[in-house]
């Protein structure tokens, strides 16, 4: 599924996720919403506009690879905000949850991705 980026995801894609994953592994569908709502915020605060989402969901596997790609060109980090004080932290919690997470810089901007693994795939998360 793609869909543009705003500051929270919509309903329309927090249905789709549920739906898609909720019934196969409630965990990793959870942690899912929590990566995708990190990852779509910090595009919508930090990327340059436009912005999209791509969600795939393997029921094969249980495992889920969450993109946001946007047209700014600069890698985010955990822990770096530009915006400072006690923000710095979501990406952070994106390697906490993914199983792995990295960043693509291609030329027309940045494609920030996180994947997840569910019960059913025998691997282990990272960390």
């Amino acid at each position: 599924m793609d869909l543009p980026v705003s500051r929270t995801p919509s309903r329309e894609l927090r249905r789709w996720v549920r739906a898609a994953l909720y019934q196969e592994d409630e965990d990793c569908a959870e942690k899912a919403w929590l990566v995708l709502a990190e990852l779509t915020a910090n595009a919508h605060d930090h990327g340059r506009s436009p912005a999209v989402v791509r969600v795939w969901g393997s029921t094969a596997s249980s495992a889920v690879r969450i993109e946001v790609e946007d047209a700014g060109r600069e890698a985010p980090g955990p822990g770096s905000s530009r915006w400072g004080g006690r923000r710095g932290f979501g990406l952070a919690l994106v390697e906490g949850l993914a199983h792995r997470w990295g960043v693509d810089v291609h030329p027309t901007g940045k494609t920030v991705w996180a994947e997840l693994v569910g019960r059913s795939t025998g691997a282990e998360p990272v960390g």
